[in-house]
């Protein structure tokens, strides 16, 4: 087991899902990192029905979590607020939560590694690329404002299956940016079985920059790699894009 305190990656569920159940499904690929990183699993704040491969699985597991919810007109509000009356985002909140995870940890006595990257699954890949996209704009800007996040310094993403647009931030409600992509490097898993196969090859492409991404395909279905060797292959990429940008 490592002795000092280990770099931490905040985990983010896939719609329909929940902390618990994502740390389930990350179980393998937490044991070959252990060494590592820790990984740290944060819940979506709005509650729906079960996602895609949930059940009878995870039957039990209730109530199941969305980071998005939608207006009186039934349209989504893409930067994750309408979680409280405040309206701040839903980037925002997850910026928070980390904070509030450094403190209980504090509390508690332990030593904490530094937060050196974002991962999700499916619905939660949206917040991997909103959070990217956040501390990218916030240093493009050199924006002082409120919620400025100077001690976390995210040096990668991990997107799992995902789909759509990266989560919004309220930097954008500040200045125009020209370039919408993501150049923080990112890791995107793909199943070729997958159903949603042709969102995740979409997202892949648009919302992310061609010199700081890289694919791995495994051919399956929606989920976490589970197959041992693809696991394996997993962690070793997870490692290597951490190596290539410590």
């Amino acid at each position: 087991m490592p002795s000092s305190p280990r770099p931490r990656i905040a985990c983010f569920h896939g719609g329909g899902s929940k902390a618990a159940i994502y740390d389930v499904q990350c179980s393998h690929l937490a044991k070959l990192l252990e060494n590592d990183f820790q990984l740290v699993f944060f819940d979506g704040p709005f509650t729906r029905d079960a996602g895609p491969g949930i059940l009878p699985a995870f039957r039990g597991y209730e109530p199941y979590k969305s980071w998005f919810t939608k207006d009186d007109t039934g349209a989504e509000l893409s930067d994750g607020s309408g979680y409280d009356t405040t309206g701040r985002d839903g980037v925002e909140r997850v910026w928070n939560l980390m904070e509030e995870s450094d403190r209980q940890q504090q509390q508690k006595g332990e030593a904490v590694g530094p937060w050196v990257a974002v991962m999700g699954f499916s619905q939660g890949t949206r917040m991997v690329g909103g959070m990217l996209l956040d501390q990218q704009r916030r240093a493009d800007a050199a924006w002082e404002g409120e919620g400025e996040r100077a001690g976390v310094r995210l040096k990668f993403g991990v997107c799992c299956m995902g789909a759509g647009a990266p989560m919004e931030s309220e930097i954008g409600t500040h200045f125009n940016f020209d370039n919408q992509v993501v150049k923080i490097p990112t890791l995107h898993v793909h199943g070729l079985k997958d159903m949603v196969l042709p969102l995740s090859r979409h997202q892949y492409e648009t919302y992310y920059d061609s010199k700081a991404k890289r694919l791995y395909e495994v051919n399956y279905h929606h989920a976490m790699p589970w197959v041992k060797e693809e696991v394996e292959q997993l962690a070793y990429l997870i490692r290597q894009i951490y190596k290539e940008n410590a």
